[in-house]
């Protein structure tokens, strides 16, 4: 019989408390602990995590949901994970153990049939492992007993947070019988099944979204019989244990004046860094974090890179107490420093063509979560007519307002985190339709028939979502010039001017790529 452990800790580098995230209506544990109950050979589930004051939200979720089905143990070295397996071992009477990647929702049943049928027919084995790349991840099953071995090897600190590694690393101290994997087992793209990523999980999302469609369970044998599956993980690192951490600073703000478009822009890079790199990022918020020594410290002393983006007044300020210039990239704004890095994500402009300037189109940074709301089924039912945003912050001219007006009757308006609730009530009481803190905007972005818009971001994020915005420009000044040249680029409708129905979209892949080049030279 066996014995199966669910490895699993709410602390998470890259996707805190993961193990928690949805696949349709169930957690990835939901996925794992549901697959596992129903192999017969079975006979005792646990849940191994580190500390329970650290992991109780976990705990709670797991013994509310499963009563007395399922096992805990607890390990206080969170970090060492090779410690946590063995010293639950002891406890285990069964001859085989399996462990599970508490971040693989995707398990075959059949495949740890099979492993365990192999493996006890040839007793004289330890553990059973293929030479190739499966599909299946994160299982393996081995001796109960072998463990001891597993855990005397692995006295680095590499092995003792990989369970199991040292057993691929060193072979020969292992006595490992060899899977011989079925057809549909080997992998034949590198596609990844597991989460560590927000990437991941939108992945995983959709394809269950494709299997409902179907009428299909969430299971790898369905998985593999959809023909055409976009990769939306596809640029997702897949760790390597010897991988040495990168350090990375971010510096932006955000407040009720400027909005969130720094901010979010920021939040968008770091997620595109943390799921390509493996790396450790500071964030910090000027408005915020109190910590400026430790910033200056980090680029100054340290050497260490540094993206900043600010608004242009509070970025000069900032600027003059840097002293170490080489290490250096400014986000959407140029200095007279020819040794700062600039990356202008907008329209390319004559004095922008210098050897430490890139721009254009291809450089937007744009939210990843643009590529899953571009694959998913939108409901035409609920769809809006005319959608209205005035940006985080409540923030409009006569154009705007005079448009309000107009268009009240079909009119929604998105409002952003940072109006001010007298400024909702004002707008309630005039009877407008308002939509407040939405969640998913990029939806209601998608089920628009006509979206409205100030220039900003927003506008680029409409465009990749594969709609056409109207931009407001009357009273802009600006960017008036930028406006214009996106109209003839067939990119946007300017509002109050002849309306073109072509669509043109944006990549964002492309634009990572290149922008991601820039910051490898920098690294």
């Amino acid at each position: 019989m066996i014995t199966a452990i669910i490895n699993a800790r709410s602390a998470s580098e890259r996707l805190f408390k993961k193990h928690l995230y949805k696949i349709g209506n169930k957690t990835i544990l939901e996925h794992i602990i549901d697959k596992l109950k129903t192999v017969k050979k079975i006979e005792k589930i646990y849940f191994a995590t580190g500390s329970k004051e650290k992991n109780i939200e976990y705990v709670k979720f797991l013994k509310s949901k499963y009563k007395k089905k399922i096992n805990f143990f607890y390990y206080d070295k969170e970090n060492d994970v090779t410690g946590r397996v063995f010293h639950l071992t002891k406890k285990i009477k069964t001859k085989y153990t399996l462990t599970i990647s508490g971040d693989c929702p995707l398990i075959d049943t059949r495949y740890i049939n099979r492993i365990y049928k192999k493996l006890s027919e040839n007793s004289e084995y330890d553990f059973i492992y293929p030479k190739i790349l499966l599909i299946h991840e994160g299982i393996k099953l081995f001796k109960t007993s072998s463990w001891n071995l597993i855990n005397y090897y692995s006295r680095e600190k590499i092995f003792r947070e990989n369970p199991g590694f040292i057993v691929k690393e060193k072979p020969d101290k292992f006595k490992i019988l060899e899977y011989k994997p079925l057809k549909y087992e080997i992998k034949k793209k590198k596609i990844r099944y597991s989460v560590d990523t927000i990437s991941d999980l939108e992945f995983l999302n959709f394809i269950n979204l494709e299997l409902q469609k179907k009428k299909l369970s969430f299971e790898i044998q369905n998985v593999l019989k959809i023909k055409k599956l976009p990769i939306l993980n596809s640029h997702v690192l897949q760790r390597n244990p010897y991988d040495k951490k990168r350090l990375i600073n971010l510096i932006t703000i955000y407040n009720s004046s400027i909005g969130y478009g720094h901010y979010n822009r920021i939040l968008a890079l770091k997620r595109e860094l943390q799921e390509s790199y493996f790396c450790k990022i500071n964030t910090f918020l000027l408005n915020k974090n109190k910590s400026l020594k430790k910033i200056l410290d980090n680029i100054n002393k340290k050497k260490q890179l540094a993206i900043i983006d600010l608004p242009v007044n509070v970025l000069e300020i900032f600027i003059k107490k840097i002293s170490y210039h080489e290490k250096i990239i400014i986000i959407d704004k140029i200095l007279n420093n020819k040794k700062f890095t600039y990356i202008i994500p907008n329209l390319s402009n004559k004095r922008f063509k210098k050897a430490n300037i890139f721009s254009g189109l291809d450089k937007l940074i744009l939210n990843r979560s643009i590529n899953f709301q571009n694959t998913k089924y939108i409901n035409n039912n609920k769809n809006i007519k005319k959608l209205l945003m005035i940006g985080a912050s409540y923030s409009i001219d006569n154009e705007i307002l005079d448009f309000m007006k107009k268009n009240k009757k079909d009119l929604k308006i998105l409002i952003g985190p940072l109006v001010k609730k007298n400024k909702i009530r004002e707008l309630k009481k005039q009877n407008y339709n308002l939509i407040v803190n939405q969640q998913n905007i990029f939806e209601i972005i998608k089920r628009s028939q006509k979206i409205y818009s100030r220039f900003g971001v927003s506008v680029f994020e409409t465009i990749a979502l594969k709609k056409k915005p109207f931009v407001f420009s009357k009273y802009n000044k600006k960017d008036k010039k930028i406006i214009f040249e996106l109209e003839k680029k067939n990119l946007i409708n300017i509002y109050n001017k002849k309306y073109n129905k072509n669509l043109k979209s944006i990549n964002i892949d492309k634009c990572y790529k290149n922008i991601k080049s820039i910051i490898e030279k920098k690294l």
